[in-house]
């Protein structure tokens, strides 16, 4: 994902290369390359100020960079205006015009370009039909629910086929049921349009439920890009571990190897970790809690601080001998897991679920 190469790769709608972006003194994004492939859904997800925003706007063009260089379409746009670019931009409150109707608000960006009569009620007509909402034509935002604005600012927005599709947060407005529905909703639209689409988010399970490929960032800097599942099951440093999704961080000494394996002891307990060169020294390793599970013949033993049901799963909160580690267990019999605070329980994983964690870049 992360690429230093000519920006002549066909295969991308966006590319930066070596992309630095400053704000007096601060700097927001420190030499990104980055390429997007075209037809991909996007997410570009971080806490708040670690660079994803201002990545969007300089796809946009409302920032440019301090130095390098963005390509659209093998295009390079680095200094070139928004009005200049073909992009569809969706934003977190929608911006939806209150005095204009549903139909008025899609054929808009039509008519700034300058597109026919004719045509524009053909395209707006098409495009309400698509995201379900030709009924609604001439009703207007207040008339609607937060999901079907949403879906108008959507058809707005892919109305005139941009090149590119910008969301920026465009579900942080919606409450919980509506914003999964929506999750849902963009991802099977942007496979039927097949269009390249960027997203800004700090929500990680919209990451996961809506993203082709994400980039997690932070503090300027992408930390891990990749298909979601890849960056789940092998993050490389503690901030993608924790960030995109819940991990134990675990440290142990390397007492020896055992093949290919180090031999760490995690708190009185010898196990196996893959991944580890080292013959001995302290070692970093994530472990996710539904990964752990209990097992009464295993030597690895911990004592329950807590136990909290949530519905599906037993959330399982232990002490290893002074180490601290959750687990999450599902409840998939008909009875959930009946464990109780102040139990001895035994632990047990598989050794290729413990993924040893590379110091951040």
């Amino acid at each position: 994902m992360n690429s230093n190469s000519s920006a002549s790769n066909v295969s991308s709608d966006v590319r930066f290369v070596s992309v630095e972006k400053k704000f007096g003194a601060a700097t927001a994004l420190h030499s990104l390359d980055l390429d997007i492939e075209r037809g991909t859904l996007f997410a570009l997800l971080g806490p708040s100020g670690c660079g994803k925003t201002t990545t969007l706007r300089l796809i946009a063009g409302f920032e440019q960079p301090t130095k390098g260089h963005v390509y659209i379409r093998g295009k390079d746009v680095t200094g070139v205006p928004p009005y200049r670019r073909s992009f569809g931009m969706v934003f977190q409150n929608f911006a939806l015009f209150p005095h204009l109707s549903v139909a008025e608000n899609v054929a808009f960006g039509l008519q700034m370009r300058g597109v026919g009569k004719d045509e524009i009620g053909k395209k707006v007509a098409a495009v309400l039909d698509l995201v379900a909402l030709g009924k609604f034509a001439e009703r207007y935002p207040r008339q609607l629910s937060g999901g079907q604005q949403q879906r108008v600012a959507l058809a707005r927005a892919v109305v005139f086929e941009p090149d590119v599709l910008l969301l920026d947060e465009p579900l942080s407005a919606l409450d919980k049921m509506l914003r999964e529905q929506m999750q849902v909703e963009i991802r099977q639209l942007q496979r039927r349009l097949g269009m390249t689409t960027v997203f800004v988010t700090h929500d990680q399970e919209e990451a996961l439920t809506m993203s082709d490929r994400v980039a997690v960032m932070n503090h300027g800097r992408i930390q891990q890009a990749g298909a979601p599942k890849e960056i789940y099951d092998r993050p490389r440093t503690e901030f993608v571990a924790t960030f995109l999704g819940a991990s134990n961080i675990l440290q142990g000494q390397v007492r020896g190897r055992d093949g290919d394996d180090a031999v760490v002891d995690l708190a009185g307990n010898l196990v196996p970790v893959p991944g580890i060169a080292a013959a001995d020294g302290l070692v970093r390793f994530a472990l996710r809690p539904e990964k752990i599970t209990l097992n009464p013949e295993s030597n690895v033993r911990a004592s329950v601080k807590d136990v909290i049901y949530r519905g599906a799963q037993t959330f399982l909160y232990l002490d290893m001998n002074g180490m601290a580690l959750n687990a999450v267990l599902q409840n998939a019999g008909a009875e959930p897991v009946a464990v109780d605070a102040g139990a001895s329980v035994g632990l047990s994983w598989d050794k290729a679920s413990m993924i040893a964690l590379e110091e951040p870049a």
